[in-house]
């Protein structure tokens, strides 16, 4: 697989940093999820920098040299927390508003690019890091074949999934797994592992630290109904009635909805080699 087609490259500017970001001008339309509507609202709904430092720390232990790219930089978050372990990342996201975030933690590492699409020739990466990404794009196993394309042989591939594995005492977490059907890849870490390129060698397969944060049922009920979360983006009026109301409703019948609750939950990591 090649670069993709491009018509050339193109300057845009954050007006309140002043700072540019050079992307490239794709002559077809890239797919996936952006996440410019959220972007303004993201780090402070999804743990900000802490769960930025968190992943990194999880991570770094299995970056192999120091040419480091993540797919789906976000709003760098992450990439802030692998500088703390001596890794200076670039990174690759659709999002132009999170990508101008992610200038203002690590400057001018960061382009837009899709990540089935990459503007990078073959095994130039040492490692390529992928964190809540596979459940956005239409096909994990081109993506992760993206991946392989640009890490050199006997580099790494390592991929955090969203879909949490919630402590049993998650009473929130226990009602919103509700939502994980309308998911654009519902499928579990098995059938990632099983549908892996065969030029990824499995090396690990296990999960993140457990993560504990305070939320309320009221505060994600508010994050549903304002459609924060990428799997409720596009829903329509009828599965919104059939999927997403009972799970509000299952909220908000909690004793003391506002109260502050510890919640506690980790992500499936899964670290393969290139061959």
């Amino acid at each position: 697989m090649g670069q993709p087609e491009r018509n050339d490259w193109c300057l845009t500017s954050n007006v309140r940093s002043g700072r540019r970001l050079l992307v490239p001008r794709y002559r077809t339309l890239m797919p996936g999820t952006s996440f410019d509507r959220v972007a303004g609202i993201y780090d402070e709904t999804r743990g900000g920098q802490r769960r930025g430092n968190n992943f990194a720390d999880d991570i770094s232990p299995w970056i192999r040299g120091s040419r480091v790219a993540e797919l789906g930089i976000g709003t760098g978050v992450i990439a802030v927390g692998l500088r703390r372990h001596g890794f200076d990342a670039i990174g690759f996201d659709l999002s132009l508003s999170m990508m101008h975030a992610a200038v203002e933690r690590v400057g001018q590492r960061v382009a837009a690019a899709d990540v089935d699409h990459l503007p990078l020739p073959d095994n130039c990466i040492d490692t390529t890091i992928l964190v809540w990404v596979l459940q956005l794009v239409a096909d994990p196993t081109h993506t992760l074949r993206e991946a392989a394309r640009v890490t050199r042989p006997g580099g790494r591939v390592i991929t955090v999934l969203s879909v949490a594995d919630d402590h049993p005492s998650d009473e929130i977490a226990g009602i919103t797994t509700g939502l994980r059907q309308l998911r654009r890849i519902t499928r579990g870490r098995d059938p990632i592992l099983e549908d892996a390129p065969p030029s990824l060698r499995i090396l690990h397969d296990g999960f993140t630290s457990w993560n504990e944060f305070e939320d309320s049922a009221a505060k994600q009920a508010g994050m549903i109904e304002r459609r924060e979360y990428s799997s409720l983006f596009d829903v329509d009026a009828s599965t919104w009635t059939k999927v997403v109301e009972p799970v509000l409703a299952e909220l908000r019948s909690l004793p003391e909805p506002d109260r502050a609750r510890t919640r506690c939950n980790r992500h499936p990591l899964i670290v393969w080699e290139a061959t």
